[in-house]
């Protein structure tokens, strides 16, 4: 009986997360073997952190896209020949865009969800592409250790909300997206989604996750390393995909805060 007390104990996640989300930058590999070492979930702080973040660079935005859309806002040339049933659908729309609905709570769940997505997806991958290398790592270690590999998204976030506060623009551009131009369509687009991930957080983000698939892993450094590179650029294949679709249905825009999806 004591044993099995024991036993659960010891897979409860411990306290002191909060810590950890900055001892992840100064003692990086310290901090991602405690990551490894549990065995309970403890992705929720990361996720948290982030999610938190993406709402304040959400919020910092919404005046600075309520102002872009009336200043551009211009009513059609044959405006006044429409009737007036097709007159006000239309200026209902216009100020549907700038409700709190589409300016702060849809951004807000979008960008959430699109790190929520990755998350998932990138740990499918990770855990698919390091037991194939043979890996013995549990999923669930998996799935924390790339949750805190992305805290350096948190970051991003923060500084988008410091940038766009200070210079009342958005980010037109992020990543390297802007090696290739905006109207790019096909191939070039699908490019420009996949330059546009890549930054110094995303960096930040590859070596954390490969210090952390070298301590759980359980493969030789090398091959921990090429392993991890391989899904990290499936990972961003696969981010490039929605850019790709917003081309080819006409420049719609396909994403929100986070990954731009």
């Amino acid at each position: 009986m004591k044993r099995e007390r024991k036993k659960n104990e010891d897979k409860r996640p411990r306290k002191g997360y909060f810590r950890w989300l900055f001892q992840l930058f100064y003692k990086p590999r310290a901090t991602l073997a405690k990551v490894g070492a549990e065995e309970a979930s403890n992705k929720r702080a990361p996720l948290l952190f982030i999610s938190i973040l993406v709402v304040l660079a959400v919020l910092i935005a919404a005046p600075v896209k309520t102002q872009q859309l009336q200043m551009g806002a211009t009513l059609p040339d044959d405006f006044q020949w429409w009737s007036e049933q097709q007159q006000r659908q239309y200026l209902e729309a216009q100020a549907n865009q700038a409700s709190p609905i589409f300016m702060i709570l849809f951004p807000a769940l979008t960008g959430i969800l699109g790190y929520l997505v990755f998350s998932m997806l990138m740990a499918s991958i990770l855990y698919l592409a390091l037991t194939l290398a043979g890996s013995r790592a549990p999923r669930l270690k998996i799935g924390n250790l790339v949750a805190w590999a992305m805290v350096p998204f948190g970051l991003r976030e923060l500084v988008k909300f410091f940038v766009v506060g200070s210079s009342k623009q958005l980010v037109e551009n992020p990543g390297l997206s802007n090696l290739i131009d905006a109207e790019a369509e096909g191939a070039s687009a699908y490019l420009r989604g996949i330059l546009g991930n890549i930054d110094l957080y995303w960096l930040l983000f590859l070596v954390l996750l490969i210090i952390g698939a070298i301590l759980i892993s359980g493969l030789k450094k090398s091959k921990a390393i090429v392993t991890t590179i391989v899904a990290v650029l499936i990972m961003l294949m696969l981010q490039g995909i929605p850019s790709l679709v917003s081309s080819l249905l006409g420049g719609l825009n396909a994403g929100g805060a986070g990954f731009y999806f």
